[in-house]
Parts: structure tokens; C-alpha cells; sequence
């Protein structure tokens, strides 16, 4: 027999306007694998990976205004 209910719906990624891994990632803002989407749409999340994809945006980011001319 087949469950009839209301389809879940994915929401976007709070990070997205801000993450300077979306274009190595590939993502538009609904990659479910990804720990800044998982977290932000209050999923499991481990906290190191978590951490570490944070820290790897923040030097990416980092990286992007250093290099910026002035």
C-alpha cells in the first residue's frame, strides 16, 4: 500500500549568498550533503565537519578581501 502525506520540502541553504564554496561544489543551495545546508535547516550535523567546512569559508573569504585592490 502507498503512504499518501505532504511531501517534505527542501529548504534553501542560509549560507548560500555568502559561501564561497557553492561554485566548487556545484551547489545552488540545496546540497543536502553539505554541513553548512545541514545545519542551517536544523539537521544533523557532525560538529567537526561542521567546523570545518566553516573554517574553510571563512578563509576562502578571507583570502578574497586580502586580495582585493584598494
Amino acid at each position: 500500500m502507498k503512504e499518501t502525506g505532504t511531501p517534505k520540502i527542501a529548504e534553501r541553504c542560509l549560507y548560500i549568498r555568502a559561501c564561497y564554496l557553492a561554485e566548487e561544489l556545484r551547489c545552488f543551495g540545496y546540497r543536502s550533503d553539505c554541513p553548512l545546508y545541514q545545519k542551517s535547516n536544523g539537521k544533523y550535523c557532525d560538529e567537526k565537519r561542521f567546523d570545518q567546512a566553516m573554517d574553510k569559508l571563512i578563509d576562502k573569504t578571507r583570502a578574497k578581501f586580502e586580495n582585493l585592490p584598494e
